[in-house]
């Protein structure tokens, strides 16, 4: 092998060994840098599991306290209607009693006073005639009159007086005695 041979051997042989060093060099930051970018990626992805999961978390707690919030207005709304449906047969109760509820009615017509006109309910038209409330107010000494018109509620009396009404209609009635009892109500049926 002559001179030039050797050198252009040893040059070629230099230059696979630097592209081989060059290689392994490259080959070992290359896999540096991926190790670098894949433990990048596993802090973000942890860290957005993490914000996801949190923020999942803060979405049921929303959506269980709407939900807790909604079954306590359901629940009021029931509660509410069962003490309406309540009154509503305190009021058939209150009427099922026909020598009772001519005795209420008498008591209510004797809170008239002369010039007042009494309104009778059209449920109790056929039920609590004209006789009957002039016998209650002569009983009284009362000069009052029957109106001619009936009044849209269940039962009681509407007096319409000169300077102001008294409305003892069973619903004002019994609405009273809701409004000033309910609470108590409530705890006995619900309680």
């Amino acid at each position: 092998m002559s001179g030039l041979e050797e050198i252009i051997e040893k040059i070629i042989k230099d230059a696979i060994n630097k592209a081989n060093s060059t290689s392994e060099e490259a080959s070992t930051k290359a896999s540096e840098i991926i190790e670098v970018a894949n433990n990048d990626a596993r802090i973000y992805i942890e860290k957005n599991m993490q914000e996801s999961y949190s923020e999942r978390d803060d979405i049921i707690k929303r959506k269980i306290s709407a939900a807790n919030l909604e079954t306590r207005k359901m629940i009021l709304k029931t509660k509410q209607e069962l003490i309406s449906q309540a009154f509503e047969e305190a009021v058939i109760e209150i009427k099922s009693n026909p020598s009772k509820y001519k005795m209420l009615i008498a008591e209510m017509i004797e809170k008239a006073e002369d010039g007042d006109k009494i309104v009778i309910s059209k449920e109790d038209k056929d039920f609590i005639s004209d006789t009957f409330v002039q016998e209650v107010l002569a009983k009284k000494k009362i000069k009052a009159s029957v109106s001619d018109t009936y009044g849209d509620f269940s039962g009681g009396i509407i007096i319409k007086g000169k300077y102001a009404d008294k409305n003892m209609s069973l619903e004002v009635e019994l609405a009273g005695i809701r409004d000033e009892k309910e609470p108590e109500i409530v705890n006995l049926l619900f309680g």
